[in-house]
């Protein structure tokens, strides 16, 4: 919420009773006779789980992964299945306002972030988590037991909101957004309270919409109005600040703007509530309120149904199941339906550490291109075009592309859902075309082991081949730290500190955490799985503190003696020479 937030002045007034998760679950199961749920708002759950790691050298995959999966435990132990939402597919509609919010946020980024590299400070904590957090979030959330994963299709917390109104046996909805008090039939917004461990149970506060609404002298039905009125997105804070002021002049309540507002919804029609709150410029705004105030009305989703006879139309529909369920990226589902690529931009997208004025996202677009032409094979004729927008230092940039209908002889496209269910071989030979390894069958990435190198191998060999943006020395270092950071703990990696921040350093772990996803995006158009999910996740071989340790003491060498400090035996020394061969020794040029 804008100006002001009903969730803060529940808070400063007490509005919440603070719970036991084990208790109020066993409550819910014995009057409904289900399994108590409680609804997760997944980016808000991630920014919770991850306080206290690095934002700027990449990330800290292992710490993340624990911190999710003690979270699970905690809440399995009270006998409660957690449903995790996550943003899925972006709003045609909202492509402006997209456009305009990303700006507005580059551009306070790239002023802090420049002061953050002169200082060599990361005291100042960015608004921008890593990249690979969320994605990593899907698969580890879906892997543990008593959890799922869902993706939207249309407004993630209105899905959220329709989620929890819909089921009894739901406790409410964990997050820390206002709007969760203000939508209609939500039960309780729920808010973990203090620091547990896994066998101590779980604390909340409990805020419930009814509460807060008899609090304020209104009804539940008041709340949606109430909120647009409050501190909704939809009206400007600078008008609503002036409309606040004037509510409070109007209902002779200076200085209590919430009982203002709940005054003004308490027995007045919409049109009426505009008329006392913006004067003689009421019906400018007499629709913008009535969308503020619709928005919080929860209507179930409805899914496309495909049309009968439309080939494109029932692999859409195969796509979007797998959408839903979390087994795929939402970006397969954006560019399949909606023709649209968004890359919220890296940190290091909004600095001074980009080469050539390339974005990171700028880097992978040849990827990205034979990605669109196998996820788009059998979409018809064309031409087709996909929109692709990426940030520029504090600038959204927009770019339309041909999506090609040409494959490499060698290269078959069965069709998707063969694709996906049967064929392996054509699996490996569109996936190393789409990554651009040098062999056409991908023998050389199959033959790594651990298996999950090969996520780190054809990130590697893409940027020192065809994109040509990192340096023989740099990828040694990456390959360093993908064949050793599994052998380190959580503990190890928890304890390593930095002396300062190098600003190519930072750069190169976005733009390799970026790559990374771009590859295993690559692998989910092919349908490609390795042996578990999870375990080709970027803990496995990336820790941003990790690979900056390694790195400013190879820089310290002048990079001569790149995995000198490894232990001089056959177990670490023979996956890193395997790895470095397969990314250098075998690569010949694109055809």
């Amino acid at each position: 919420m804008g100006c002001f937030s009903i969730l803060q002045y529940a808070q400063r007034h007490e509005l919440y009773e603070e719970v036991d998760l084990a208790e109020i679950a066993d409550e819910c199961r014995k009057k409904t006779g289900q399994t108590p749920v409680v609804v997760v708002d997944g980016r808000q759950c991630v920014w919770l789980l991850y306080r206290g790691c690095d934002f700027y050298c990449g990330g800290q995959y292992k710490e993340f992964r624990e911190a999710c999966t003690n979270l699970v435990r905690r809440f399995r132990n009270c006998g409660v299945h957690l449903v995790f939402y996550f943003y899925g597919l972006p709003s045609v509609d909202k492509k402006e306002k997209w456009v305009r919010l990303n700006r507005e946020s580059a551009e306070q980024m790239s002023k802090s972030l420049r002061t953050a590299h002169e200082q060599g400070s990361t005291r100042v904590r960015p608004k921008r988590h890593p990249e690979g957090l969320v994605p990593c979030a899907h698969v580890i959330f879906r892997e543990e037991p008593n959890s799922e994963v869902r993706l939207s299709t249309g407004i993630c917390h209105q899905e959220i909101a329709q989620y929890a109104a819909s089921n009894t046996n739901c406790l409410g909805v964990m997050s820390g957004n206002a709007d969760f008090l203000v939508y209609s039939g939500v039960p309780s917004l729920l808010i973990l309270h203090g620091e547990s461990k896994a066998e101590e149970g779980v604390s909340l506060r409990r805020f419930r919409p009814a509460v807060i609404a008899s609090h304020l002298g209104i009804r539940l039905q008041h709340l949606p109005a109430f909120g647009t009125f409050a501190g909704d997105s939809f009206i400007k804070s600078d008008e609503l600040q002036r409309v606040h002021g004037r509510l409070q002049d109007f209902y002779n309540c200076r200085g209590n703007p919430m009982a203002a507002v709940a005054k003004l919804v308490k027995d007045n029609a919409v049109d009426e509530m505009c008329r006392i709150a913006f004067g003689d410029r009421w019906a400018e705004f007499l629709e913008t309120v009535e969308v503020g105030i619709g928005q919080y009305g929860c209507k179930p989703t409805v899914s496309d149904s495909p049309t009968e006879g439309s080939d494109w139309s029932q692999v859409l529909h195969f796509i979007e199941s797998k959408h839903v369920s979390g087994e795929i990226p939402g970006m397969v589902l954006s560019l399949a339906k909606s023709r649209i690529f968004r890359a919220g931009a890296a940190l290091e997208d909004m600095a001074d550490g980009a080469q050539n004025g390339l974005s990171t996202a700028e880097m992978l677009q040849p990827m990205r291109r034979r990605m669109y032409t196998v996820l788009l094979w059998e979409s018809g004729e064309g031409p087709f075009r996909v929109e692709e927008f990426f940030t520029r230092r504090s600038d959204v940039c927009q770019e339309e592309v041909e999506v090609s209908k040409w494959l490499p002889p060698g290269v078959t496209h069965p069709g998707l859902r063969r694709l996906w269910t049967a064929d392996v071989e054509s699996r490996w030979r569109l996936f190393t075309w789409i990554v651009g390894a040098p062999d056409g069958d991908g023998s050389a990435l199959r033959s790594l082991q651990p298996q999950y190198l090969a996520v780190p191998a054809a990130a590697l060999s893409f940027l020192r081949h065809e994109a040509c943006c990192l340096e023989r020395h740099e990828a040694e270092v990456l390959a360093v730290v993908a064949v050793t950071v599994g052998r380190l703990s959580v503990q190890q990696l928890a304890q390593k500190q930095l002396p300062s921040l190098d600003t190519r350093a930072v750069y190169l772990a976005s733009l390799f955490v970026r790559t990374a996803l771009q590859v295993l995006d690559a692998a989910a158009i092919c349908g490609l799985s390795f042996p578990r999910d999870s375990e080709c996740l970027l803990d496995a071989y990336f820790d941003g503190i990790f690979f900056h340790e390694l790195y400013l003491k190879a820089k310290a060498q002048s990079f001569a003696r790149i995995g000198a400090h490894l232990p001089r035996d056959r177990p670490h020394l023979g996956p890193l020479h395997h790895l470095l061969d397969v990314i250098e020794g075998t690569h010949t040029s694109r055809q």
